[in-house]
């Protein structure tokens, strides 16, 4: 099956399911970080696995593994040993029917799902130095915000690309990430069941904040929402609305792809007057980041970084409106995110 399939072929969807596969082939829970290191180990946990076993997982169970997968993804460095041992082909094969079993469950039939305008929600990080935000979310200039972001692109491109003729061996990274997300642009998530917004879980690069609010948000108008579900997704929209990046990501993409092409990335400006926001979905998450995507037109590549499953950026400021107080949720030791 195609969907099973582009699960292995990604490295954050083979991460998903070996760290699912880990759960249920130990005796007894364990955290990933206790994953197993040698390629022996990996083969023996993954083989006791039951698919029926996956199958009965609860939600909450599938979303945990999705949070390891989005925690340790990285796109500034080379793949990490975990990576490496879950591409192995003898281990890709172990984890096809826990990729399958995955595609059945009825807790993963919204993941591919368009985003859900009736329900969408956004979150505030307590910084431990600076405390909550000055002022609430939503209070921004989209369109500003986005100016500075490709001004700011277009700098750091003209400084990579001025070092690299002076040094063309040059290995300094520039910026890893993809998004508009340096902007300042809004991005929002879904609620589930026990669990405020999906970004509390699922957040890329969090650094471990323990305390959020979470506002619900109301999606106002018809807007329109770019879908990413794949890898296809992804490529046309940079190849409908390309910036050019080779010397700024040249370094970094080097490093988490293997890879030296002619990078490109979306030109946010350009996104917004077509589109009013760009939703990934989990699915899209699961088969998409870290890998070098190449153009349809077979001229340059992509690699999609820094974007949570099923996160919404908005491009367009007057599209979310705050429809009621926050909820404080923390960090429990025992029960993960819960409401303070």
């Amino acid at each position: 099956m195609q969907a099973i399939s582009r699960l292995l072929a990604s490295p954050r969807g083979r991460y998903f399911c070996a760290n699912l596969g880990h759960r249920c082939g130990v005796e007894a829970p364990v955290a990933h970080l206790a994953w197993p290191r040698s390629p022996r180990d990996a083969l023996d946990v993954l083989g006791r696995v039951d698919a029926r076993e996956i199958a009965a997982l609860p939600e909450a169970a599938l979303l945990d593994s999705v949070a390891a997968a989005v925690d340790f993804a990285r796109y500034w460095q080379p793949p990490d040993e975990e990576d490496l041992l879950f591409a192995r082909p003898d281990v890709i094969e172990l984890l096809r029917p826990i990729a399958a079993a995955v595609v059945a469950s009825p807790h993963s039939g919204w993941w591919d799902a368009p985003v859900d305008l009736g329900d969408q929600r956004a979150v505030e990080a307590f910084h431990p130095d600076h405390g909550w935000a000055d002022r609430p979310p939503l209070r921004r200039r989209a369109a500003d915000d986005l100016d500075r972001w490709r001004d700011r692109a277009l700098d750091w491109e003209a400084r990579f690309r001025d070092s690299l003729a002076a040094d063309p061996d040059s290995g300094a990274g520039g910026e890893w990430w993809s998004t508009p997300e340096p902007s300042g642009t809004v991005s929002t998530t879904r609620a589930r069941p026990g669990l405020g917004a999906l970004e509390l879980l699922l957040e890329e690069d969090s650094w471990g904040h323990d305390r959020a609010r979470v506002r619900p948000v109301r999606v106002d108008g018809a807007p329109r929402v770019y879908e990413i579900r794949g890898p296809a997704d992804w490529a046309h929209l940079v190849a409908a609305y390309p910036l050019a990046v080779p010397a700024s990501r040249r370094a970094v993409w080097y490093d988490t792809t293997g890879e030296y092409r002619d990078w490109v990335i979306p030109d946010w400006v350009a996104v917004a007057a077509d589109h009013d926001a760009v939703h990934l979905t989990v699915t899209g998450y699961l088969t998409t980041p870290g890998v070098a995507i190449t153009l349809p037109s077979g001229a340059g590549a992509t690699v999609l970084a820094g974007w949570d499953p099923n996160a919404t950026f908005w491009l367009r400021d007057d599209a979310l409106t705050v429809v009621d107080e926050p909820v404080e949720w923390h960090v429990s030791p025992d029960c993960g995110w819960v409401r303070a």
